[in-house]
C-alpha cells in the first residue's frame, strides 16, 4: 500500500505538494512518483499512441505533452530513485514549428523508443497531413541533446512503436484524416530509413463502399507484437464520421462518442499477409464489409466504445482485450474483459468508469493472474471545457483475476491524491521490447483550467 491511501483533508492538492516536496528532497515515501506538473490536455495519450515511457539500462524515460503543448522528457534512475530535470525536447534546436498548433492540437503528444545503439528516438507533432517531427538523441541514453531524424512517412496520426524481429523497429499509424487508412513502416537500420507495403492494413472507407455505413467509416486502433516479433496484433473500433442517430440513446452523439464495436486481426509481418482470429486470410486492406463479416469480436449494438482496447498476449500468442463500453448513458461505462473461449468471444464486466475515454492497461503476472489497471469512479463525467474535455475518473484501481478473467476482485486503490481527476493509463515499455510489469503512468488535474500532473506508479522491476 502507498503513503497517500486513506489521507483525507479539505485541500487534497496540498497532499500532492507535500509529497512532491519530500520527493524533491530525496525522501521517497511511496511507490507513486510525480514526474511532471506542467501537463496539458492529453498530457499522456490513450491507447492509440505509445510508448510514452520505456526502460533501458536501469533508467526510465518518460515523455509527455507539457506547457504550451510542447514535448518534454525526463529520466528516472531506478537504482538511485532520482528524477532528472525535465527537458523541453525542442529547446536549442533550429526547427520551425507552428506554436499555435502545438498548443491547440492534443494529438501532437510525443512517443519515445530506443534503437539498437542505445539512442533515444522521439516522434511528435503528428496529426492529419503532417509526418511530425522525428528526433534522435545525440548520445545513447542521454536526453539533453537531439538531432533531426529522417521523415518516417508523409502523414502520421497516432504513432504506435514496436520492436520486431531481426532487430527492426515498426511504427503503426493512421494515414490522413478521420476516414484515413491504417498502415505501418519498418526500419532495420536504427531509424535511418523506413519502408513498408504500398497497401494499408485497414481502410474501412475504401471504395467501393459495400459495407454498412462504409462511406462514413473510420477507425481507431491499438496494437501489440508477438513475443518473437513476427506478428502484429491489431484491435480496432469503428468511428461513424457523419451524424447518424443512435437508436439506443435516442440522440445524435458527439464526434468522440459516435464509436462502436470491437474488431481484431493480425498481420504476419514477414509476408505482410492479414488473418482473422480463426486464421482466415483476408484481402489487404480490410474494408468495412470484411471487418464486419470476418473481424468482429463484439457488436456493441450502439453502445459506445470510444477508445481502442488494451491488448494482452499470452505465451501462445492468444489475445485478450480490456476496454470500456457504455451502459445507461453514452458516458457512464463499464470495463469489460474479452477473451475467446470454446469458439466464441466471452465478455466479462469488471467495474464502472464514468467516461468512455478512460484508457486502461491489461497485463498478467508470471503466476497467471490478470491485472487490469483502470480509471474508475461512480458519477458520470460528461465532457466539459479544457482539461475536462474528454472526461475523467476520480480513482485509479488495480483489479485482479486468477481464473482467466472469469471473476474479478479489487486488489488495490492506486489513487495517489484524493480529489483529483484522473485519466489515461499508459504502460511502460520493458527492456526486452514488450510492455513491462514494473508499473504504469497516468495523469491528473485539479480543475479544468489548471495544469496536469503526471504520475509514475512502480511496483516491481520487470525481470523478463
Amino acid at each position: 500500500m502507498m503513503l497517500f491511501i486513506g489521507m483525507r483533508i479539505n485541500r487534497p492538492f496540498s497532499v500532492f505538494l507535500i509529497a512532491l516536496s519530500l520527493f524533491a528532497s530525496g525522501i521517497c515515501l511511496a511507490q507513486t512518483i510525480p514526474f511532471a506538473k506542467n501537463g496539458t490536455l492529453k498530457m499522456l495519450y490513450d491507447n492509440r499512441m505509445y510508448p510514452q515511457a520505456l526502460e533501458y539500462q536501469w533508467h526510465l524515460y518518460i515523455v509527455w505533452r507539457g506547457a504550451e503543448g510542447l514535448p518534454h522528457i525526463v529520466s528516472y534512475d531506478l537504482n538511485s530513485a532520482l528524477l532528472s530535470e525535465p527537458v523541453m525536447i525542442l529547446e536549442g534546436l533550429d526547427l520551425q514549428i507552428d506554436a499555435e498548433k502545438y498548443e491547440r492540437d492534443h494529438h501532437y503528444a510525443p512517443v519515445v523508443w530506443i534503437d539498437g545503439q542505445g539512442h533515444l528516438h522521439t516522434l511528435f507533432g503528428c496529426h492529419g497531413n503532417s509526418g511530425g517531427v522525428h528526433l534522435i538523441s545525440k548520445q545513447p541514453g542521454r536526453i539533453d541533446q537531439w538531432t533531426a531524424g529522417p521523415e518516417i512517412y508523409k502523414s502520421i496520426s497516432y504513432p504506435q512503436v514496436h520492436q520486431i524481429y531481426e532487430k527492426g523497429s515498426l511504427v503503426y499509424f493512421r494515414d490522413r484524416g478521420h476516414l484515413g487508412s491504417w498502415t505501418y513502416r519498418i526500419s532495420r537500420d536504427d531509424g535511418k530509413s523506413w519502408n513498408g507495403a504500398s497497401d494499408p492494413v485497414v481502410d474501412l472507407d475504401r471504395e467501393p463502399h459495400t459495407g454498412f455505413l462504409a462511406s462514413h467509416a473510420g477507425s481507431y486502433h491499438s496494437t501489440r507484437v508477438s513475443r518473437d516479433g513476427r506478428r502484429l496484433h491489431v484491435a480496432f473500433i469503428w468511428k461513424v464520421e457523419e451524424p447518424v442517430p443512435n437508436t439506443r440513446y435516442q440522440d445524435f452523439l458527439g464526434d468522440h462518442t459516435q464509436r462502436y464495436n470491437l474488431y481484431y486481426l493480425y498481420v504476419d509481418l514477414p509476408s505482410g499477409e492479414i488473418f482473422n482470429h480463426q486464421g482466415k486470410k483476408l484481402i489487404r486492406p480490410v474494408d468495412k464489409l470484411v471487418a464486419d463479416r470476418d473481424c468482429l469480436v463484439w457488436d456493441t449494438e450502439e453502445r459506445v466504445a470510444a477508445v481502442p482496447s488494451s491488448i494482452y498476449l499470452d505465451e501462445e500468442d492468444t489475445p485478450f482485450f480490456l476496454l470500456p463500453v457504455s451502459e445507461e448513458t453514452p458516458f457512464r461505462c463499464r470495463y469489460y474483459f474479452v477473451k475467446s473461449q470454446d469458439g466464441a468471444w466471452q465478455k466479462t464486466a469488471i467495474t464502472r468508469t464514468p467516461h468512455p475515454f478512460n484508457a486502461s492497461y491489461l497485463t498478467r503476472t508470471e503466476e497467471g493472474t490478470f491485472h487490469a489497471y483502470l480509471v474508475s469512479g461512480g458519477a458520470e463525467s460528461a465532457p466539459g471545457p479544457n482539461m475536462d474535455r474528454y472526461g475523467w475518473g476520480d480513482r485509479v484501481e488495480l483489479w485482479e483475476s486468477d481464473n482467466l478473467g472469469t471473476n474479478w476482485r479489487l486488489s488495490d486503490d492506486l489513487t495517489p491524491v484524493p480529489g483529483l481527476k484522473y485519466q489515461n493509463i499508459q504502460f511502460i515499455l520493458g527492456s526486452k521490447g514488450k510492455p513491462s510489469r514494473s508499473g504504469i503512468l497516468f495523469y491528473a488535474w485539479e480543475d479544468e483550467d489548471g495544469p496536469g500532473t503526471g504520475f509514475l506508479y512502480l511496483n516491481t522491476l520487470d525481470k523478463r
